[in-house]
């Protein structure tokens, strides 16, 4: 495996790329959007896996997390306005990144968590450019309960700054992802199984920090936008689409939200969709107990994406 690092200093993206072995055939590219407060170089292990079995990854780190800050007050700050689709246009700009370097390769886009959640918007306005949309980690949630959500993120920005890092948001959201596992021997448990996976996020200075409150605000912004039905219809509809999600994920509600999203597909009128639930894996399905059989249904989903 050959591995490199981009640093756009004009686009403020840090990029990471993991390739095939000098003179191995590359049959196709996976672009890894990360989920919320970590960051791309965590995927280096599935990465790995990739690269041995012919794919080229690049995931980039998104803004206001990684690399792509300069400075540790900005982690979870994505800009005074349009934060949301400022990462999805540069979630876009890495895969022109690709296409410069890789032109005739077809690129399956890899969204865990947050990151599915930019996946789907991004599908909604690129989608054509997709051979396939792999999405970890994912929900569909209730619109009124996204709109109270964005309406106590402006509240926030209003008392106490855009930057203000919102314990109030993150105990509605976040933090409450641990009660099913309490007592927990973490705040983070809720991640994973594999309590060294766990550890080695609580003890990443680039992982586990809190949105500030225009985070939040950018976050709910980008939540409405994936669940409005005219949006979603956007979406090429026979786009390969492969939700997969641990079945004591609390981010999508141990499953009920997963299928919420799969039925939305299936509503707009989509009809390459698969899904697949994991028995007994929490949020991180890359890094659960048992990860290989994730790691191989991907493979086998995208090899057979690519024959069709």
């Amino acid at each position: 495996m050959r591995s490199s690092q981009i640093q756009w200093t004009d686009k403020n993206i840090h990029v990471y790329k993991w390739e095939p072995d000098e003179g191995e055939k590359t049959c196709g590219i996976v672009q890894v959007v990360h989920g919320s407060c970590e960051h791309a170089n965590r995927y280096e292990r599935f990465a790995r896996f990739l690269t041995e079995h012919g794919w080229a990854v690049y995931a980039g780190d998104l803004r206001g997390h990684g690399r792509s800050v300069s400075r540790k007050e900005d982690l979870g700050y994505f800009g005074e306005k349009d934060g949301w689709s400022g990462m999805v246009d540069d979630v876009h700009k890495v895969t022109e990144l690709i296409r410069e370097e890789y032109p005739d390769k077809n690129i399956v886009l890899f969204g865990h968590s947050m990151g599915s959640f930019l996946a789907r918007h991004y599908a909604m306005l690129f989608g054509p450019e997709l051979a396939g949309l792999i999405l970890s980690g994912s929900a569909h949630y209730d619109r009124l309960s996204l709109r109270a959500g964005r309406f106590l993120a402006e509240r926030e920005i209003r008392r106490k700054g855009i930057k203000h890092r919102s314990m109030l948001l993150y105990k509605l959201t976040y933090a409450s992802f641990n009660r099913r596992f309490e007592p927990a021997r973490s705040r983070q448990d809720w991640l994973s199984r594999d309590q060294t996976e766990v550890d080695l996020f609580l003890q990443d200075e680039l992982c586990g920090f809190v949105f500030t409150a225009g985070g939040f605000r950018d976050m709910f912004d980008g939540l409405l936008f994936i669940t409005d039905p005219v949006n979603i219809r956007r979406t090429p509809g026979d786009l390969p689409i492969y939700l997969i999600s641990g079945k004591d994920d609390p981010v999508g509600q141990f499953g009920k939200t997963v299928k919420r999203a799969y039925d939305s597909y299936r509503s707009a009128g989509l009809t390459n969709i698969e899904m697949k639930l994991y028995d007994g894996m929490r949020h991180e399905i890359l890094n659960e107990i048992g990860r290989e059989e994730v790691y191989g249904d991907i493979l086998g989903w995208m090899a057979n994406i690519k024959i069709k």
